[in-house]
């Protein structure tokens, strides 16, 4: 079993800076870059990352701290800024954002490390559901895939200590972290990270294969 490792996106306009932090990560992470605003968007709408680094002043309409924004609306992941900007106003936006880290370029590898480890430990990986009076607490990276069956849902996890719930999949996308839940079709729900692979319309998740639908 190979261990997770994180996927880190860096937003950096200067090609070389973009490529050294690149190599510094890659002991340790799984780093790719995207070179501006438009490129991150994009990457970011279709693959997983677990963390973003964002260079606040990038080339372009848009910026880091519109990226940030973005982030916070669309995906909730932890990110860090980087920059070589101090001033009192761009503080201001910046903590607004709710960063993980906010670093000052030059930036040693040592502390960029030590930043994102910290974000990523402090991401909330056990999360509650609620139904009626019950409560049942799962860990995000032990979900494999929701299954639903008229009025019960069941939850099957990577431990077997699977759940049968009485509940609805609208209700456990709701309180589901959306980067752990992922609709393939009315009845099914999965966890990207557990996907080993995706041949056409079919899904892959350990010994179990399920269908895409259009509509997801």
């Amino acid at each position: 079993m190979t261990e997770h490792r994180s996927r880190i996106l860096i937003v950096e306009d200067e090609v070389l800076i973009a490529f050294s932090v690149k190599r510094t990560l890659e002991t340790y992470f799984l780093p790719e870059i995207a070179n501006d605003y438009e490129e991150a968007k994009l990457l970011l709408s279709h693959k997983i990352f677990d963390l973003v680094l964002i260079d606040i002043s990038l080339s372009g309409e848009k910026t880091g701290l519109d990226l940030a924004q973005f982030i916070n609306d669309n995906i909730s992941i932890p990110f860090i800024f980087t920059t070589a900007l101090t001033d009192p106003g761009t503080l201001e936006k910046v903590t607004n954002l709710k960063p993980s880290a906010y670093l000052s370029k030059p930036v040693e590898s040592v502390n960029l490390i030590t930043a994102i480890n910290l974000a990523l430990a402090n991401q909330d990986n056990i999360f509650k559901i609620e139904i009626g009076k019950q409560v049942y607490y799962f860990q995000s990276k032990d979900f494999l895939f929701a299954e639903a069956d008229h009025i019960y849902v069941e939850i099957c996890l990577k431990s077997g200590k699977n759940q049968i719930l009485r509940t609805t999949m609208s209700y456990l996308e709701e309180v589901f972290p959306s980067k752990y839940f992922k609709r393939i079709n009315r009845s099914i729900a999965v966890n990207p990270y557990h996907i080993t692979k995706i041949v056409n319309d079919k899904l892959y998740i350990e010994d179990r294969v399920f269908k895409i639908s259009k509509h997801f």
